[in-house]
């Protein structure tokens, strides 16, 4: 009876470590498992990642029209694409627009700009608590190439100017719809690299777009603020506005400089789409010309604002 007892009690023993070592075996290959899906996931864990692009193009052809006018093809092309990055109490976000567009009417004048954009933001925040992330942003703006007044005189040009911006501040985000940035610390630097558009002017205290004649830079120090908005009105129709204020402490920090934009996408179907896009700009440093109360032309700063509605293919990424 004793032998038998013993013979059960090891054969269950024995059986007993082999099912240990198979339950191990099996957990080790589903902690593996799982481990392996969590590494390919973490690797793009947080991305969120969209971008627009639309073509919107106007043609007009004239034979013997009675009426008058001039045949004409205009264009637009723009980019508006964003990527944005969130892990545990971090956030990334990244954004960059790019246009062009131009115009050329058949009277014999030249091709004609009407658009022309480059603007990357980035800003990199660590979670405080709760909505509140201590942050740093970097902006840059320039154009594609040179732009030219009514009378054919160049005014602006790639790099001239550009905008070069870095500020540490904190941000405010409640959700990923809306975000509130504002840095007391910022650091701008104004780029003007065509020296052309000082037309020869030997005038040590002339500026162009707060550059100094004989300077192609100039270091600007001051306080900013960024607000961002984007809502989805209904199905097809969604809404984007922003705004930068900037604040130069070092020059006539009362002047401040205003960069508000708006832009309504109204989908049609996946390819065709409406754009209504307006931006509203002041600087103070933006020479342009204006006539006084006795109609006498001079130059200064004044409100800039530009308002485009095209209809055309657009591709969402």
């Amino acid at each position: 009876m004793t032998r038998t007892l013993t013979l059960i009690a090891t054969t269950l023993l024995i059986g007993g470590i082999h099912a240990q070592n198979d339950v191990d075996t099996t957990t080790r290959r589903e902690t593996h498992a799982t481990m392996s899906k969590r590494a390919i996931a973490d690797s793009t864990e947080g991305w969120k990642k969209s971008g627009v692009i639309s073509i919107n193009m106007t043609q007009v052809n004239l034979t013997n029209w009675s009426a008058g006018g001039f045949s004409s093809v205009s264009g637009i092309a723009m980019f508006n694409g964003a990527a944005n990055w969130r892990k545990g109490r971090k956030a990334w976000d990244n954004s960059l627009i790019l246009a062009f567009g131009g115009q050329h009417v058949h009277d014999g004048t030249e091709p004609q700009k009407t658009d022309d954009r480059i603007e990357l933001n980035s800003k990199f925040g660590h979670e405080l608590h709760k909505a509140w992330y201590l942050a740093g942003v970097f902006q840059f703006k320039t154009q594609f190439t040179e732009g030219f007044d009514a009378e054919g005189v160049r005014i602006s040009n790639f790099m001239a100017p550009a905008y070069t911006l870095v500020g540490l501040g904190v941000d405010y985000r409640p959700n990923d719809n809306f975000s509130a940035f504002f840095s007391p610390a910022t650091a701008r630097l104004v780029i003007v690299q065509d020296e052309t558009l000082f037309g020869g002017s030997t005038d040590p205290d002339l500026r162009v777009y707060g550059v100094l004649n004989g300077n192609t830079t100039e270091l600007e120090m001051g306080a900013y603020f960024r607000l961002q908005y984007t809502t989805q009105l209904a199905e097809n129709i969604t809404f984007m506005t922003r705004g930068d204020l900037f604040s130069n402490y070092l020059r006539d920090p009362q002047n401040i400089d205003v960069t508000w934009e708006t832009l309504f996408t109204f989908k049609v179907n996946e390819w065709f789409a409406a754009t209504l896009n307006t931006l509203l700009i002041y600087d103070h440093d933006t020479e342009l010309p204006k006539f006084d109360e006795n109609n006498v032309p001079y130059t200064g700063p004044a409100t800039q604002f530009k308002e485009t509605l095209g209809v055309g293919l657009t591709f969402k990424l």
